[in-house]
């Protein structure tokens, strides 16, 4: 490299003036801390990168400041040739997209070259303009933070970062207005009012955005996620593996015991081989499955379409494996229509280890899944070949049918297919005749098959009761004519049981399905927070040139094609209150006396102020009150004084004007005197001009 080229280079990166604060490089620092730890908390990087964010980049901070006043020309090329290297291990990270990877794979890749270049530029911020532009990239760390999260736990972060970065805008802005000499220190304008108002601005606009902006869809998404943290294989291949309920013996996962000792308080009985409607005792509310979805819908894990009288079972239990991808292609199974059905993504969190059902709406199509092969029933459901822990991560796509009330009360009838009846028509000897003579009774004004399955669960939802103290089965007792006719109160399994039953005593094609339904829609992250008493069971009926339909009395969840479009803020407020820590009576009483107080505070301070401002406020004289009367007056006439007209002047246009009361030459007179002369009239001179003005007025009126 020849010596004018190197001194070229030497002035194109000669540093601007060295940054003196060190307030300033502190508030940098910790908002570059805050935004790396938002993307290190979720999951990102190795023990070296790591290292390189908390210990490297405060290092590199105070090296800059000790450094800064010092040549650094090679220290940039040192750390031009390090950036590059990080930038082609990215590129070779890339590759893999394509080669046939997702794109969600990159989202890792690409946190981690935000990380590494911000520790490689916290190497070399000895002026103003560099730290302005590692707070600039910090945000990007938040935003790539903030894509990456699925919960809420990296809110703390977004505080500190947001307050770091409020502070770091108002000391760059003193430090700028100190460097300007032609102000002085009474002319500067006030920071704190200015910021105070842009952030009271944002917030106001980005929560009125949120709650009317709509929600962001998924179904051409570019990235499908997919994760397994660990890979334990289940023991039968294509069996259900449900450790939360406890079973000891893995050998044993999938076998129909249920109600066992180790059973975990979100376990779900249902996810087994068969679900027994006798069991008593729901799962409790923690968080087992976080659902990135446009919209909710029942999250089916599978279905039962075998009944005893108690007890339901899958008659058929062969499953298909089936691989490829990614994705894989999950067949259509019996009843499925998928002609005129739209995509539907779903991306599921795995929270909590639970069953290794594949869970998804109806009717999954493709998997993305960290397996290349996965297990299928003929009843769509979806199995894994392995345990699914907390943190593995799936994407499901299903061929959804906008059904409408309309499109449901006209689909077609006729000879029903093979694969539906009788299957799906099948009765026990068990059941009794009085509960097809109530599905009779029910439905005998209902013309479709639509209005039927409204018609009774309309009539369930007016004489049942869904309540958790559900009263046990007694044994040899018929579940279904128990609970419609004895207890009538029970549990999402008697319920759906009860209106299957019924439909098939009706010649419509009917099974349970269980999962779990929508749970609640968190307004922050988007995502449908399931929690383990969020286990449902429901009935899924048939529709000729639809497929199969999810019907139940206890839980709302529109039709397909009836879910409008929802704000991305959508439920924001009842969200807050739900979730918000509950005050006791004694914080709310402390809480109402320290308003109280502040605000007394507040306005004592106001009214000190206001007073002192009045006190120091000098007093008219008696010549400029009466001066005034004289003008009032005047202007009542229609002759307002200019303000550099004197009072004899004034008083010859009032008197011109019709204003005759006594001489007002005498009343400009003593106000002169009074005004420039340094004498005092006396009392009773005063209290003549003063009736001299009061006349006048009274005739001027």
């Amino acid at each position: 490299m020849s010596g004018g080229m190197l001194e070229r280079l030497r002035r194109i990166n000669a540093s601007p003036p060295p940054e003196e604060s060190i307030a300033l490089r502190i508030a940098v620092l910790v908002a570059v801390l805050a935004g790396a730890a938002a993307v290190l908390s979720q999951g990102v990087g190795g023990s070296g990168l790591r290292l390189a964010c908390l210990a490297g980049i405060p290092a590199g901070f105070l090296f800059s400041h000790l450094d800064r006043k010092h040549d650094r020309f090679w220290l940039k090329m040192a750390l031009a040739v390090a950036l590059l290297v990080v930038f082609i291990r990215f590129l070779a990270s890339a590759q893999r997209l394509f080669d046939g990877g997702s794109a969600a794979e990159m989202q890792i890749p690409l946190a981690e070259l935000f990380l590494w270049v911000q520790f490689l530029h916290s190497l070399d911020v000895p002026a103003r303009r560099d730290l302005m532009f590692s707070l600039a990239s910090s945000l990007t760390l938040v935003a790539a933070g903030a894509v990456l999260s699925v919960s809420l736990g990296i809110a703390p972060w977004l505080v500190v970062w947001a307050v770091a970065a409020v502070t770091s805008l108002v000391l760059a802005y003193r430090r700028q207005l100190d460097e300007l000499p032609a102000l002085s220190p009474a002319k500067r304008p006030n920071v704190l009012r200015p910021v105070a108002a842009v952030v009271a601005a944002v917030a106001v606009l980005g929560t009125g955005t949120l709650l009317v902006v709509p929600e962001a869809g998924t179904t051409t998404s570019l990235a499908f996620p997919a994760r397994l943290p660990d890979v334990v294989r289940v023991p039968v291949p294509g069996g259900i593996s449900n450790p939360s309920l406890g079973d000891a013996d893995p050998a044993r996962r999938g076998s129909t015991r249920q109600g066992n000792a180790g059973r975990k308080s979100f376990g779900y009985f249902g996810f087994s081989d068969s679900m027994d409607t006798a069991v008593r005792g729901r799962p409790d509310n923690s968080v087992v499955l976080r659902v990135k979805a446009p919209k909710p819908d029942f999250w089916r894990g599978q279905t039962f379409d075998r009944w005893d009288g108690r007890r339901w079972t899958q008659s058929d239990v062969r499953p298909q494996a089936v691989g490829g991808g990614p994705p894989i292609d999950l067949p259509a199974t019996a009843g499925d229509e998928r002609s005129s059905a739209d995509d539907f993504v779903q991306t599921f969190y795995v929270e909590r280890g639970g069953p290794n059902l594949v869970f998804g709406a109806y009717a999954p199509t493709q998997l993305y899944f960290p397996g290349r092969a996965v297990f299928q029933l003929n009843d769509g459901s979806v199995r894994a070949a392995t345990d699914m822990p907390g943190g593995t991560v799936y994407t499901v796509v299903s061929k959804r049918p906008l059904v409408t009330q309309a499109t449901l009360r006209s689909a077609p009838s006729g000879p029903l297919p093979a694969a539906i009846a009788p299957r799906y028509l099948e009765l026990p000897p068990s059941t009794s005749t009085r509960t097809e003579a109530l599905a009779a009774d029910v439905t005998k004004d209902a013309p479709t098959t639509y209005d039927k399955v409204r018609a009774l669960e309309g009539w369930m939802a007016s004489n049942t009761r869904y309540s958790l103290h559900a009263p046990p089965l007694p044994e040899g007792a018929d579940a279904v004519d128990q609970f419609l006719f004895v207890d009538r109160v029970g549990f999402c399994e008697q319920i759906g049981s009860s209106l299957v039953v019924m439909l098939r005593s009706l010649g419509i094609p009917a099974r349970l399905a269980v999962g779990f339904a929508p749970g609640e829609r968190n307004p922050f992250t988007g995502l449908w927070e399931v929690r383990g008493s969020d286990a449902h069971a429901w009935a899924e009926v048939w529709f000729p040139g639809v497929g199969w339909q999810a019907f139940d009395p206890t839980a709302s969840v529109p039709l397909a094609g009836d879910a409008g479009v929802r704000a991305a803020g959508s439920g924001l407020v009842p969200y807050l209150v739900r979730h918000l820590p509950k005050p006791s009576a004694v914080e709310i009483e402390m809480a109402v006396l320290l308003g109280a107080t502040v605000l007394l505070l507040l306005v004592g301070r106001r009214v000190t102020v206001w007073r002192r401002r009045r006190r120091a406020r000098p007093r008219r004289s008696w010549a400029d009150l009466r001066l005034a009367d004289l003008e009032r007056m005047g202007a009542r006439v229609g002759a307002p004084r200019p303000p550099a007209q004197t009072v004899r002047e004034y008083v010859r246009v009032l008197e011109a004007a019709g204003v005759a009361a006594r001489p007002l030459c005498d009343v400009a007179d003593a106000i002169e005197t009074e005004a420039f002369s340094g004498e005092t009239l006396t009392a009773v001179e005063r209290t003549a001009v003063e009736a001299a003005l009061e006349e006048a007025e009274r005739l001027a009126r």
